[in-house]
């Protein structure tokens, strides 16, 4: 059988530090056939340069809008049957997509697959306040869209990235997908290297902590709808 394409989407913003290593690190894994799509969401440092230097990357421009955004670019712009998403500043392990491919075609009924962040701190800096002690052992599990492979059946069914959460879109895409009933696996190995530094988005963890609850009422509302609709003679 042949292997399914799978796209590798790189959102990336002001990315000139990281770039390289994460793009290098999808050319290097061992799984093909792989097309990668960067979406520079409107840097203003080398991104663009970087990127449009590998042959290997499609590269897609847009105005600064934000991760959801940047995603659903990727997207639009990719041919894969599965789709595995990688921030900028990460990097892929080499057998990342060999494995995960494999869990998905052993086990047929399941939409994605999630593995393990490992989190590392950048070279020469000192622990962010806002990253705990335990995220940076060796045996700390992080579950998350960096480190899941997805068919691509699955956006079709459930919609791209809502574009109203800059933060925690992928959590709320998540729990879209477990309301469509749709199977997730998990597996224990480590699928994506996380770098903690200065600028990550989830510094701000205040703005997480709102998105989240804000996701939560969201998802709770959708339940609370559903079940009425099932109700003899209810009306909404």
């Amino acid at each position: 059988m042949q292997p399914k394409l799978i796209s590798a989407i790189i959102p990336a913003y002001n990315a000139e530090k990281y770039l390289s290593q994460a793009i290098d690190s999808v050319l290097a894994q061992t799984y093909r056939p792989i097309e990668i799509v960067v979406t520079d969401d409107g840097s203003t440092d080398s991104t663009a340069a970087i990127a449009r230097s590998y042959p290997e990357v499609r590269y897609v421009h847009q105005p600064n809008q934000g991760p959801p955004v940047a995603r659903n670019a990727g997207l639009a712009n990719s041919a894969g049957e599965m789709i595995a998403f990688l921030d900028a500043d990460d990097y892929w392990p080499p057998h990342y997509l060999m494995a995960q491919s494999e869990y998905l075609a052993q086990q047929g009924e399941l939409g994605c697959v999630v593995g393990r962040f490992q989190n590392f701190l950048e070279d020469g800096i000192e622990k962010p306040d806002w990253v705990a002690d335990s995220m940076l052992q060796e045996d700390a599990v992080s579950l998350g869209l960096q480190a899941s492979l997805i068919h691509r059946w699955v956006f079709d069914q459930v919609g791209a990235f809502n574009v109203r959460y800059r933060i925690a879109d992928d959590v709320e895409w998540f729990f879209r997908v477990r309301e469509a009933g749709i199977p997730i696996g998990f597996t224990s190995s480590i699928t994506v290297c996380r770098r903690i530094h200065n600028a990550n988005i989830s510094q701000d963890q205040r703005a997480v902590v709102r998105a989240t609850i804000r996701i939560l009422k969201e998802h709770m509302d959708r339940k609370r709808g559903k079940s009425l609709e099932t109700l003899p003679g209810a009306r909404i």
